[in-house]
C-alpha cells in the first residue's frame, strides 16, 4: 500500500520542525540507530536524533492519517526502550501526528504516554506529554 498525500505532507512538516529544534532525521528506519535504543518488529514514520557533548535526545514520530486509540495502543512504540549511561540520562520523545480535525478520536489520556502535534501542510499545534497525577 502506498503512503498518502496526507501522510507524506505530515511527515514532512513534521521533519522539518524537528530539524529546527536541532534534530537530524531519518525516515523510517530499518532498525534502531545506536546499541542504546531499543526495539522490535518496530519502524517509526520518523525518528529524531539529537547528540551532543550536553545532550542525548530521540524522537519517535508516528503519523497517522486515521487516528483510533485502540489501534495506537497496540504499536510497538510504547515498547521502544533507552539504555541508560553513567554520565548522562538520554531523553526518548514519542510524538503521535494527526491530521487537523482529528484530534477528537484520541482518548486525551493519550496524552500521558506521548506529545500529540496537529498538523497541516504549514502549521503545527504542539500538545505537550502531561504526567500522569
Amino acid at each position: 500500500m502506498s503512503e498518502s498525500a496526507l501522510h507524506r505532507g505530515m511527515k514532512a512538516v513534521v521533519a522539518s520542525e524537528l530539524s529546527r529544534e536541532g534534530y537530524e532525521i531519518i525516515e523510517e528506519p530499518l532498525w534502531p540507530p545506536n546499541r542504546f535504543v531499543f526495539w522490535e518488529a518496530y519502524r517509526p514514520d520518523l525518528l529524531g536524533l539529537v547528540n551532543t557533548d550536553v545532550k542525548e535526545e530521540y524522537a519517535l514520530v508516528e503519523c497517522e492519517t486515521k487516528p483510533r486509540t485502540t489501534r495506537l495502543l497496540t504499536k510497538n512504540i510504547w515498547r521502544v526502550e533507552l539504555q541508560s549511561k553513567i554520565d548522562r540520562q538520554p531523553r526518548l520523545r514519542r510524538i503521535l501526528v494527526v491530521p487537523r480535525g482529528k484530534l477528537g478520536a484520541l482518548d486525551p489520556k493519550l496524552r500521558h504516554f506521548c506529545e500529540i502535534w496537529v498538523a497541516d501542510k504549514a502549521d503545527i499545534l504542539k500538545i505537550p506529554m502531561c504526567l500522569p497525577s
